[in-house]
This record gives structure tokens, C-alpha cells and sequence, in this order.
């Protein structure tokens, strides 16, 4: 059975103090937010791609019960106390919280708030209480639970990221590693067309770190991924593609001709001047619409 946590506490309590009801909705897939170009002359509209997405939202639905945590009946005043302790947990404003959804093996995580909480319905008789509670997901995507590290071919044309392999949505924070020697490193996503690249040139020994999530950049000459160790390129960094005005490079899976279950993260990289030593690294973890 599917089952969700918040912040690693079980929204079906081990001892039976709150439960999701049956019927709970599994995570609901994102809408594009809609675009319409229309022209005079022309029937319909012009297609446009790339369409951002959506934020989510759901709701859980509880049933509160009298039982205490050791799972002994506490009757309509334990009833309150569980109610109370369900609504601190879901009542936290000042920070994004983590939900994670587990089925069999599947297991996805993401950063949500709870937007609002339903009247608690109360049954005084069989000290029980209903209580819906409504979750949006800012960021629109589930991720897996932890990164991955992939290492590839400095100057090689559609190489297949391995590690993202099954994805459904948009890796947009991976951060990247060139490493020296390298001339006018650059790496591009199949996919969409978008590419990433320093015009300037790297010496052996030297990494070029790019955080696509948050738009910068950085050199370093130790075996590290943390961009404070280094000197900030940020403004050498240029972006080309779809959107590439307002983000850097967005990795996405293209379904293989037929089969849906076939996904995969084609990148392909560039550079000049390199040897043995030279090579590009993808840091991420997989997305999930």
C-alpha cells in the first residue's frame, strides 16, 4: 500500500493515533501553464513547446482516533491531544516541509507547505475526528531521495546519463564538473537544444563548477564540488537554447520511439586541447512529474 510521511513522521501513525483514509489521492501530475499566441489570418493558435509547469496541490484526508502512542484507547480527551499534535505538524508556515511518498520500492520526496486545513469533523461519541489538509508542491517536481554522480567523455556527442535513466521530468539544479585541461568547455542537453559553456580554458588540475539550479559558476583546483572553494566565473558562463534568457541548462528524458518505459538523459559535450585527464561530471538526483 502506498504511504506518506511528513518531515519523517508517518501520516498513518504506527500506533493508530491519526491514519490517511482510504482512498487518499496519489500524487497528482502537473499541468503546463497554459500560453495562447493567436494572429490575425492564421485559424487556431501558434504552437508553442516548452511550457512551464504548474505548481500541485492535493489533499490528505485524516481520521484522528483516541488511542495514545504506546496504542492504548484514550478516549475524546486523547482524541484532542492526537488532534492537537497532528495540526503542529501540519501547521508549520516558516519553512517547506518534506513529503515522502513510498510504494513498494518507488520512493519519491519533495518540499511542500500546507496551504490550509479543513474544520475538524468531530464524532464526541466515538471520540474520532476527520480532518483534510491541503499540500501544494511549489516546485511542482518529486525527486529521488539521493544524488547521483555521473562521469563522462569530455567532447562526445549524445552520451546517455545513465544515472538519471527513468526520469519523467526536468533535472533543472544538476551541477556540473569539467575538469582540466579543456578549451571552451560546453555541455548540452539532446533533448531540448539547450547548451552551457565557458568560453575561456582550463589548465590541468583546474575543475569548472556549474550549478544550473542557481546560476553560477565557479573554478576550483582541488577535487571538490563546493563552489566557495573556488574563484566565481559566474559572469563567463554563457546559456543558449530554449529559455536560456532566464535558466541554464534543464536536463530532460525523451521517451524512446514506442516504449514509454525506455527514458533517458542524452547530453552531449564539447571542448577542445583535452587529454586522458579531462573529463565532464553530472551531479543530481532524478526528477519526477
Amino acid at each position: 500500500m502506498p504511504s506518506y510521511s511528513l518531515d519523517g513522521v508517518p501520516l498513518d501513525h504506527p500506533a493508530g493515533c491519526w491514519r490517511l483514509k482510504k482512498g487518499t489521492e496519489r500524487r497528482p501530475l502537473p499541468g503546463a501553464r497554459a500560453v495562447k499566441v493567436s494572429v490575425s489570418g492564421r485559424h487556431g493558435d501558434i504552437p508553442v513547446v516548452g511550457l512551464d509547469l504548474e505548481a500541485t496541490t492535493f489533499g490528505l484526508a485524516f481520521k484522528v482516533t483516541g488511542a495514545t502512542p504506546s496504542g492504548v484507547d484514550g478516549g475524546y480527551e486523547q482524541m484532542e491531544r492526537n488532534l492537537e499534535a497532528l495540526s503542529a505538524l501540519l501547521g508549520v508556515r516558516h519553512r517547506l516541509m518534506t513529503l515522502r511518498y513510498q510504494a513498494g520500492t518507488i520512493v519519491r520526496v519533495t518540499d511542500v507547505t500546507i496551504t490550509s486545513t479543513t474544520k475538524p469533523e468531530v464524532n464526541t461519541g466515538a471520540a474520532t475526528a476527520r480532518i483534510t489538509a491541503i499540500v501544494e508542491v511549489p516546485g511542482v517536481l518529486w525527486r529521488d531521495e539521493a544524488e547521483s554522480i555521473w562521469s563522462g567523455a569530455p567532447n562526445q556527442l549524445a552520451q546517455v546519463v545513465t544515472t538519471l535513466a527513468g526520469s519523467t521530468g526536468p533535472i533543472v539544479d544538476a551541477v556540473l564538473r569539467f575538469t582540466g585541461p579543456a578549451v571552451q568547455p560546453s555541455i548540452g542537453d539532446v533533448a531540448t537544444g539547450g547548451w552551457v559553456l565557458r568560453a575561456g580554458g582550463l589548465l590541468s588540475g583546474q575543475r569548472l563548477l556549474i550549478d544550473c539550479g542557481r546560476m553560477q559558476a565557479a573554478i576550483v583546483t582541488s577535487d571538490t564540488w563546493d563552489m566557495s572553494a573556488g574563484s566565481d566565473v559566474t559572469g563567463e558562463i554563457d546559456a543558449i537554447g530554449p529559455g536560456s534568457q532566464y535558466r541554464w541548462l534543464h536536463l530532460t528524458p525523451d521517451v524512446a520511439v514506442g516504449d514509454p518505459f525506455s527514458r533517458a538523459v542524452l547530453v552531449s559535450t564539447a571542448a577542445s586541447g583535452t587529454n586522458a585527464s579531462s573529463k565532464v561530471e553530472l551531479r543530481a538526483t532524478r526528477a519526477y512529474l
